[in-house]
Formats: C-alpha cells, structure tokens, sequence
C-alpha cells in the first residue's frame, strides 16, 4: 500500500516564515494546485490608419477629405492605386488634431437616387387628375331596334350527326299465315343526334358577330341568360335545358335586360357533310 506523502512541518519562528514566502519552491505542495492560464489574445480586429483620399470615393468621401479606413484595404488597394495617401500622427496634430479635422467616414457620399427615379418620385407626389368617363347606353327600345334590324330570320349552325345502324326486319317463318292488319299510326320521324351541342351561349356569338360589323350594333349588351329555347326540354324535341342536342328546326326569344317583348328567331342545326 502506497504511503501518504509526509507533509513539511510549519515553521517555527518569524524568520524563518519570511524566508519561505519569499521562495515559493519551499511552501508546502498541495495536491489541489491551481493553474493559472494566461490573458486571452484580443479579438478585436486591426486598428484603423488616417488616410487623406486623393479622389471622390463613392461611400467614403470627397478628395481631401482624412477618414479612418481598415489598413488591409489601404495597403492592398487605395495605396497602389493613389486613391490615398498615409497621414501621421503628427501631421493631424500640427492640423489642429481629430475633433478639428472631424475625421469620419461619410457613409452617404455618392449614393444618391438616379435622376429617373428622382423624377419619378416627383410624378407621384402630384396628385393625378381623375377623368370621368361617361358611356352612353342604348335605351331597350333602340335596342330592339338594331337587333330587329341586322339579325336574320334564321341563325344556322353545322355539326356533325352521330349515325346509328338501321334495325333489321326477321322475315316471318314458312306456313303462317298472312293476315291483313290495320295500318299504323305514322311514327314521328327519329332525331338525329350530333357531336357537341348549340348552347345559348353558342347563339350570343353569332348574334354579336353579326352585330359587331354595326358601329351602334356594337353597343348592344347581350348575355347567354338573354337568350331562351321556345321549347320544352326532353329527350323526344333534343332539347336539354340551354342548349340543342339534335339537327332540326327550332325557336328562340332573345329579351335583353330591360325589353319587354321578346324578339323571335328561327335556330337551323343541319348536318355537316364528310367524306366517307
């Protein structure tokens, strides 16, 4: 077993107390010594060196002028290119010193608004003149008018039909007998489904392509909701709701907003011929 290390007895008498505070290597060790690190080095960068600039530098200062400017950018750019020179301490004493000189940077020196945007904002401080426009609008009467005038009788529109295959008659079998039946009633002719449809909107277009080519046509206000089907919607007349669904004959009423009578037109859906 490892014995203590045996401690140095105190001293006795004034003397020889003296002598030991005055050499450090006689105290008594301890095994709780403290170490004493030394000072942190400084982080604060480089000090700054007084320069005279030779010429107007764009967020430093006019020629003449003595700032502080950081020495990297001194010694490694203004200095070889003679936009500085160095000026001592001397010689800013023999001028009158800092607070004379007042040497500062000017931050703002050359950063100033293009003269576009200058004017610009000189336009937007005045105030623009309002110019009231006024529109005059056909009245319903003269609407009707145009609208009886330069839209024809008929609106016609081409789509293509869906073909369907004819249904084939059996021949009846051998030995029955013929016998003599009273004639049918004659059934309407069958609707010819299309491809697509004639919407009310699809009306509107037309209508207004027509009137477009009238300098006072052109004014008319016309919308899909201005324009109804005179017929009743099902799947027998092909009509379905706004819009066509079958080739034929058909009729509409154009009311616009504010007409009392309605304006009655013929719509005609025939087929579109393609090569077979």
């Amino acid at each position: 077993m490892a014995s203590l290390p045996k401690s140095t007895p105190s001293p006795q008498c004034l003397s020889h107390l003296r002598r030991l505070i005055r050499t450090p290597s006689l105290l008594p060790s301890s095994p709780f010594h403290q170490q004493i690190r030394g000072k942190k080095k400084s982080t604060k960068g480089p000090h700054p060196v007084n320069v005279r600039l030779l010429e107007d530098i764009r967020g430093y200062g006019r020629k003449g002028s003595i700032i502080p400017i950081a020495p990297g950018r001194m010694r490694n750019i203004y200095f070889p290119q003679r936009k500085a020179e160095y000026v001592t301490a001397a010689q800013i004493r023999a001028m009158g010193g800092q607070k004379e000189l007042n040497i500062e940077r000017d931050f703002g020196f050359g950063i100033e608004a293009p003269a576009q945007e200058q004017e610009q904002l000189e336009d937007d401080s005045v105030t623009p003149e309002t110019v009231n426009v006024r529109m005059d609008l056909l009245t319903p009467q003269r609407t009707t008018e145009i609208i009886e005038a330069l839209i024809p009788p008929e609106l016609i529109f081409h789509r293509v039909p869906i073909t369907t295959p004819e249904p084939t008659s059996s021949p009846e079998p051998l030995g029955q007998s013929i016998t003599a039946e009273p004639p049918a009633q004659p059934m309407p002719a069958p609707l010819t489904r299309i491809f697509g449809s004639v919407s009310t909107a699809d009306m509107v277009d037309a209508i207004k392509a027509v009137l477009a080519e009238d300098e006072e046509g052109a004014r008319v206000v016309l919308s899909a909701e201005d324009v109804y089907i005179d017929a009743e919607a099902s799947e027998e007349t092909g009509v379905e709701a706004d819009r066509l669904k079958a080739l034929g004959e058909y009729r509409v009423e154009i009311r616009p907003k504010g007409m009392v009578d309605a304006i009655r037109r013929g719509v005609s859906i025939r087929a579109v011929e393609t090569d077979a």
